[in-house]
């Protein structure tokens, strides 16, 4: 079941935003103890109105389990989505390293997929498949597009598969990616 996340969903979400962060090696990340940086990132979900916000994110449920999120919200937001870090109460050290990802993604005009994320043990089910056309279904109307690492063959596959395209490849975060642009068929 994919339905719109609530607040009792922030621990999970942050969970899966940290795998992500993780694979990104953000410098918090490298840094700051896990269940502290979880805390923070459960707080940016319901404090402020940061881009890892539950109103911005979706949830696949299976079995009765949270197997996944997808985050996702419209590219002129994303700056001012990534400022809202910083309107937090937060302790001396992770405020020193600014905002966790203060480089722009994605283009003013399109609606970005920030984050897809599956639990490990929720993967090949296609719980990131459906995330993906759950939101492409129902914000029909808008240009999508995402971030792929380039040396991610299995997402980068079915990207495709779904209807994306690359469009440019830049450098995020010390890390190859594809810009992607979602084509309907």
């Amino acid at each position: 079941m994919i339905r719109k996340a609530n607040p009792s969903d922030i621990q999970k979400i942050a969970e899966l935003c940290y795998i992500i962060w993780q694979e990104l090696e953000i410098d918090m990340v490298k840094d700051i103890e896990k269940d502290r940086l979880l805390k923070v990132m459960a707080q940016s979900m319901i404090d402020v109105p940061y881009r890892g916000h539950y109103s911005n994110t979706w949830i696949y449920e299976l079995d009765g389990e949270i197997a996944g999120c997808l985050i996702a919200y419209p590219g002129d937001k994303e700056l001012e989505l990534e400022s809202a870090w910083l309107d937090m109460e937060l302790d001396d050290d992770i405020r020193a390293y600014g905002s966790p990802m203060p480089m722009k993604e994605a283009n003013d005009d399109e609606w970005y997929i920030e984050t897809v994320a599956t639990f490990p043990q929720f993967r090949g089910r296609g719980v990131a498949t459906q995330l993906v056309k759950h939101v492409l279904n129902e914000f029909e109307d808008e240009k999508w597009s995402l971030n792929c690492d380039v040396s991610n063959e299995g997402a980068l596959h079915v990207y495709n598969k779904l209807g994306f395209q690359v469009n440019s490849e830049f450098d995020l975060y010390g890390h190859m990616h594809y810009h992607m642009i979602y084509k309907s068929k």
